[in-house]
């Protein structure tokens, strides 16, 4: 059985969560209604990434980069305009224990990007190749 990797991704994603949040109650810091909403945000970030990065690549293949990049500004934009309304500021060095699981969410959409982005070159250098033999192959006949 293959895992597609958007599930694997995925599967990251939550492990990372659970990871987090065993860390945050070991540390008895406290404060898990403002660490639940923050994760429940960043994993619908999260998912609208994923998910209109793979409609991207099925409609416009070569503009997978660009698509990201505007993802990545729309998602720190989002980020910026919802922090207030988390009450981030509340939890001890919150800076430090919420800015790690964004960037391990952000590491794990770039890695995907550049899955997607590699197989789609790597697919239109197949077609390529396969046209150039069909174009040789009536050539010599």
């Amino acid at each position: 059985m293959k895992i597609k990797s958007n599930t694997l991704y995925i599967i990251l994603y939550f492990l990372l969560f659970f990871v987090h949040f065993a860390i945050w109650q070991w540390m008895g810091v406290g404060f898990e209604t403002t660490f639940i909403r923050y994760y429940l945000f960043l994993t619908i970030l999260f998912m609208m990434v994923i998910t209109i990065l793979s409609i991207v690549r099925k409609i416009y293949p070569t503009y997978i980069g660009f698509a990201f990049m505007g993802l990545v500004m729309f998602k720190l934009m989002v980020m910026f305009l919802i922090m207030k309304k988390l009450n981030l500021s509340e939890v001890p060095n919150y800076k430090l224990q919420f800015i790690i699981p964004y960037l391990l969410s952000l590491l794990l959409e770039t890695l995907y990007a550049v899955k997607l982005i590699r197989t789609e070159d790597f697919s239109h250098l197949k077609k390529e190749e396969m046209k150039e033999c069909d174009e040789e192959e009536q050539q010599s006949i």
